[in-house]
């Protein structure tokens, strides 16, 4: 921590305390002024600052200005423009009425300055309050967990266009940051392909060639890198943060040529066209039903991806775990790629939670997404049942599903409907258990095959691993007290529906992962600022222009 001095504004003056009186209490920000401290932030962000130099801003009121920002869901233009006009925000900020200093950049470089720690560590700041004032934090609390998505605005560039963007913008880095570099890539390099863009009138064998060689002259650009003097040069980077990024570059260019390309074998269509009829295919295009599901998308954020949350809904970009309290006090938020599944985020956050406020819940509820076995297993070791159904496997074909057959735990085998018993079984490492499977020849000659299985080397069945898991889940389940503590699960609805629609995160102008989860941690403060308020106060709606006259 360093002995910093802030900016300081003068005694307001007379003017703006009449303005000030005059004004009714907000609604919510008058109360929030009243209830939390902002004051930590200086502190806290005090090691951002050498102490030297121009007076910074105190970080407690750029920290009010970012909250004001995700709390009307404003870009960073329109919150300069609210603060300039609303005498509300003046007044909750604690600036005089001529007061015009902050600027769009201002608000959008101090967020960057902070960073995701930063906030992180203001949330649980204001967390603790909140503890302090008795809001949550009761023995055998129970915890809810939830996600949604995250739209982003970004394109979906073809292969060719993909591979295109990715080696230029190793250019531009290398242009901007290091020009020995990129001037020794000019001359060294060949790269024409890299800015060469088909015509309306290209054949099939035009496009194949044009992407055979633009291919390889992306690995000959990364082949280029392994060089002894290249990389001497690269290790020689004046700034190491640039550095990192532009490594990042270069994995991200190499995982987008194997993920959309691949050698093209001798007997691939040769090109037709007249002008090209000396030349060979080289690489050819994965086709996309063939390219992996979590392959990169967008050069511009190589986290972001593309999922489904269901058979009718895309999501683009990213999507947000919600961890809060049966109450409706948000613990943690975090967000994630969309195609990266709810459960295997779940641990993590409830264990650093835990790990941070030394206390634990009872149950974690959540729906089927958070009710596998592994997870279940996890979170007993960490003193916490999860409370989720247990999704039910039937046969696709229609026939015999694993509910017919019995388990016998004294023997580990399972008996048919007819009678008969398993003979054997193996571990399957992938679906984490084990396939029982009964003798052919029994099964050939069961009366009951047709309504069995199709197959003629008989019929198996899989038991998981976490079997015991599912038994106890589906007991409690089905108990009075399941299908209660499930209606609970509903609660945290309110909460996604606040950090999506009111504080803008269901879709948002950006597409950075580390930005998006800075606005995610400011509004999961703001929703639990308004939490505080309604518990704390009840106010009301409006605002109360005279005083009562009793």
């Amino acid at each position: 921590m360093h002995n910093v001095r802030y900016k300081t504004f003068d005694q307001l003056s007379f003017a703006d305390i009449l303005v000030y009186s005059k004004l009714p209490d907000h609604p919510f920000w008058s109360h929030v002024e009243k209830k939390i401290d902002f004051s930590f932030a200086d502190k806290l962000c005090s090691v951002l600052y050498t102490g030297r130099g121009q007076h910074p801003y105190a970080p407690s009121l750029k920290l009010k200005v970012h909250l004001i920002q995700a709390y009307y869901a404003m870009s960073d233009r329109q919150t300069e423009e609210k603060i300039i006009g609303d005498l509300f925000m003046k007044r909750f900020l604690e600036l005089p009425v001529d007061f015009f200093g902050f600027d769009h950049s201002t608000i959008g470089l101090d967020r960057t300055r902070m960073g995701t720690a930063m906030f992180q560590a203001c949330h649980l700041y204001v967390l603790a309050q909140m503890h302090h004032l008795g809001l949550w934090g009761e023995k055998n609390e129970q915890w809810i967990i939830d996600s949604f998505p995250i739209q982003v605005a970004m394109t979906r560039p073809g292969a060719y266009a993909l591979i295109q963007r990715a080696m230029l913008r190793l250019f531009q880095v290398m242009k901007r940051s290091h020009h020995e570099l990129f001037r020794l890539s000019e001359r060294a390099v060949v790269h024409e392909a890299m800015l060469y863009r088909l015509p309306r009138t290209a054949t099939k064998s035009d496009c194949m060639l044009a992407f055979s060689k633009l291919v390889a002259q992306a690995y000959g650009l990364l082949q280029w890198f392994q060089l002894e003097e290249v990389e001497r040069l690269v290790q020689q980077w004046p700034n190491p943060d640039t550095q990192r990024s532009f490594a990042q570059l270069l994995a991200a260019l190499k995982q987008i040529l194997e993920e959309n390309s691949r050698p093209a074998l001798p007997d691939d269509a040769p090109p037709t066209s007249e002008d090209n009829k000396d030349a060979a295919v080289q690489y050819k295009k994965i086709p996309v039903k063939e390219r992996p599901s979590n392959r990169i998308v967008n050069v511009t954020d190589v986290s972001a991806r593309v999922g489904t949350k269901n058979k009718s809904t895309k999501i683009y970009g990213y999507k947000a775990q919600n961890l809060t309290t049966t109450n409706g006090v948000i613990l943690d938020t975090k967000v994630i790629a969309a195609t990266e599944h709810d459960r295997e985020a779940m641990e993590g956050m409830v264990r650093n939670t835990q790990h941070f406020w030394g206390q634990s819940a009872r149950e974690l509820l959540g729906d089927s997404a958070y009710g596998h076995g592994k997870q279940r297993e996890a979170l007993d070791r960490l003193g916490v049942s999860i409370i989720a159904p247990v999704q039910e496997t039937k046969n696709p074909t229609g026939l015999y599903d694993l509910r017919e057959f019995t388990y016998n735990p004294s023997t580990d085998t399972f008996q048919c409907p007819s009678g008969q018993s398993t003979v054997k079984r193996h571990y399957s490492r992938a679906n984490e258990g084990w396939q029982y499977r009964f003798p052919k020849v029994l099964c050939n000659s069961c009366v009951l095959k047709s309504e069995c299985t199709a197959s003629g080397n008989g019929r198996s069945v899989f038991r998981s691993q976490y079997q015991s898991h599912y038994e106890q889940a589906r007991v409690y389940n089905a108990s009075t007290w399941g299908v209660a503590e499930h209606k609970l699960r509903a609660r945290i609805e309110s909460k996604n529906k606040e950090l999506k629609q009111d504080c803008g995160l269901g879709e948002v102008r950006t597409r950075s992962m580390e930005t998006l989860t800075i606005k995610t941690r400011l509004a999961a403060i703001v929703v639990n600022l308004k939490y505080t308020i309604r518990r704390l106060l009840a106010p009301r709606e409006g605002f109360v222009r005279r005083a009562r006259i009793n």
